[in-house]
């Protein structure tokens, strides 16, 4: 990264965090241009009681809510197009998303939705829409993705004999306000905890050793890398510590905004690869990529290397970068064992027979290939592949 390559750097959501900052929900969107909200979740946080409190905040609001609570992981073209045509006649003048990343993704390409109409495949690309989404408000319920921070969608392409993960973009798909409360997280599982962590880790690794970054974006994703590894562990280890989950919550979110300034690299170019075919959990196949990804990548930026492990706590005194970098892909193998992230992509049923479909989907990813420190070949992420299954 060169302090004099031409960058732009947008961040267009309010953010409001802190224990109990959801309250302030009520005020935020208690506005007749947003009189009936679609609130957009899953069965998930339904059962866990989230969205009741949600619900009771917005009772004392002179806004009408509709709820579609149907989001799935990998959100999809026909499940997005399907939501669209189930709620196009209602009314909709704002969405709430409450939920992790799918749901927020979901709520973002519905925005363009109720805007546009159509089809979201419509608008996959940059700034392809002709109206301004509808206003979105995000409340993450996980400690990982940080769409709530960014401009984008992913949806998975499923009406195509090759699926594969598009995203829509657009400078005004930002949502206009997002609830980072880590008291609204307590008690969520540890295993999710420990897979949306490590997508928050995978998030700063990438953007702050991203071709595409900036100074400005570094500060953000290196500091990350700091909160999260010296939360991560306490987090997982007890979901009820508020203090762990509203540092996590708040470096994912910081992860996002630097990923839509700077870009991400090939742990998401495969691991969108595999999500699209597998429908697999995008942080868990993230987190087991990671060390492999690190491993290829770490010689074509040793000192950002080591500054990452120098970031995780590792003690590299005395050191030389090389060793220093190396310790800091040795530090990311041991957080991803010691919050239970499985080594292996087989078992998340990922076998050898897709390889070569895998890594043709992810060298045609210019988003991801493109920002990645170091150039990879087809053969060197047919290698990557076959050493992580």
């Amino acid at each position: 990264m060169s302090a004099n390559k031409l960058t732009e750097f947008m961040a267009k959501t309010k953010l409001i965090t802190g224990s109990g900052c959801v309250k302030q929900l009520k005020d935020e969107v208690n506005n007749r241009e947003y009189n009936t909200m679609l609130i957009v979740t899953d069965k998930g946080i339904r059962n866990s009681g989230i969205l009741e409190k949600i619900e009771t905040i917005l009772q004392s609001t002179s806004i009408e809510t509709l709820i579609y609570d149907e989001v799935k992981p990998n959100p999809t073209v026909t499940a997005t197009n399907e939501a669209y045509i189930l709620f196009k006649d209602k009314g909709i003048k704002s969405i709430l998303a409450v939920g992790g990343g799918s749901v927020i993704d979901s709520a973002k390409a519905l925005a363009v939705l109720f805007a546009n109409g159509g089809s979201i495949a419509d608008y996959f690309g940059f700034d392809i829409y002709g109206n301004d989404p509808i206003p979105l408000f995000a409340i993450p319920t996980t400690v990982g993705t940080g769409s709530e921070g960014g401009h984008a969608a992913v949806i998975t392409e499923d009406h195509v004999e090759l699926k594969t993960k598009k995203l829509v973009f657009g400078e005004t798909l930002f949502p206009k306000v997002a609830f980072l409360d880590g008291e609204l997280l307590q008690g969520m599982p540890g295993s999710l905890v420990a897979s949306t962590g490590m997508d928050a880790l995978t998030h700063a690794i990438e953007g702050y050793v991203s071709r595409n970054g900036s100074v400005i974006t570094d500060a953000l994703n290196l500091h990350a890398v700091r909160v999260i590894g010296a939360s991560i562990l306490e987090a997982v280890g007890n979901t009820e510590n508020v203090e762990a989950m509203n540092k996590m919550v708040q470096a994912s979110c910081s992860t996002g905004i630097g990923m839509a300034n700077g870009g991400l690299g090939l742990v998401h170019g495969i691991s969108h690869a595999i999500g699209a075919q597998y429908d697999a959990p995008h942080g868990i196949v993230n987190a087991i990529l990671l060390p492999y990804v690190l491993e290829f990548n770490w010689i074509a930026d040793p000192y950002k290397f080591a500054q990452i492990g120098e970031a995780l706590r590792v003690n590299t005194w005395g050191m030389t970068v090389e060793d220093a970098a190396k310790a800091a892909v040795e530090k990311v193998k041991e957080l991803t064992r010691e919050v239970g992230i499985p080594d292996k992509l087989s078992a998340i049923g990922v076998d050898k027979q897709n390889i070569d479909v895998l890594t043709d989907i992810a060298c045609k990813d210019e988003l991801y290939m493109i920002p990645n420190p170091r150039k990879a070949t087809r053969q060197d992420i047919y290698n990557i592949l076959e050493a992580a299954i």
